[in-house]
């Protein structure tokens, strides 16, 4: 028996010379990602308590013989299902390109904010009492998406709109979003 690592190839490997990578394949020097944050400990652990109680609700509401008055308790299961999905899952993320900047809720769709509409960025410390909450938080003229406390970046518009994104990398967002503004 061999192993696919001993069987010979048709063209022999070239010493010495490096290989060129393809434009496809370079990273692009100017584009800033980060991973941002994941849903903590206890909201994974609730996540999977409503999705395993929402389950187990809708599950019994399905099974359940006879006449259904109970159909209107397959609301809270269902409910239950997607909530505890969405706490699952909850993912935030931030890249910057040369023309816009992608903000990630997931699983929720990105948001794409203009690089040229960027008046202003800061990094600042935020918590759940700054936004009201964790989450994607949503108020007067204000996006967060916040899952733990810590330093974030936060984005004003040239409407004066605020956008705060919580991740571990807050200085090099910032640092990018400035250079290319400047450029």
């Amino acid at each position: 028996m061999t192993d696919t690592l001993s069987v010979p190839t048709l063209r022999p490997a070239r010493v010495g010379r490096p290989t060129r990578a393809t434009r496809a394949s370079r990273p692009t020097p100017a584009a800033v990602r980060t991973h941002g944050e994941t849903a903590p400990r206890w909201m994974r652990v609730v996540g999977a308590v409503l999705l395993l109680g929402g389950g187990a609700l809708t599950a019994a509401v399905l099974d359940w013989p006879g006449e259904a008055p109970e159909v209107a308790l397959l609301v809270p299961g269902v409910v239950a299902l997607v909530t505890g999905a969405l706490l699952l899952l909850a993912r935030t993320g931030i890249a910057v390109t040369d023309t816009e900047v992608v903000l990630r809720f997931r699983p929720l769709p990105p948001r794409h904010i203009a690089r040229r509409s960027i008046a202003a960025v800061a990094v600042v410390e935020a918590d759940a009492t700054t936004f009201g909450g964790v989450g994607l938080r949503l108020g007067r003229g204000v996006r967060a998406l916040l899952l733990t406390p810590g330093r974030g970046v936060r984005i004003t518009d040239d409407r004066g709109r605020v956008t705060f994104v919580r991740t571990d990398d807050a200085q090099r967002v910032r640092r990018a979003l400035e250079v290319r503004q400047e450029g």
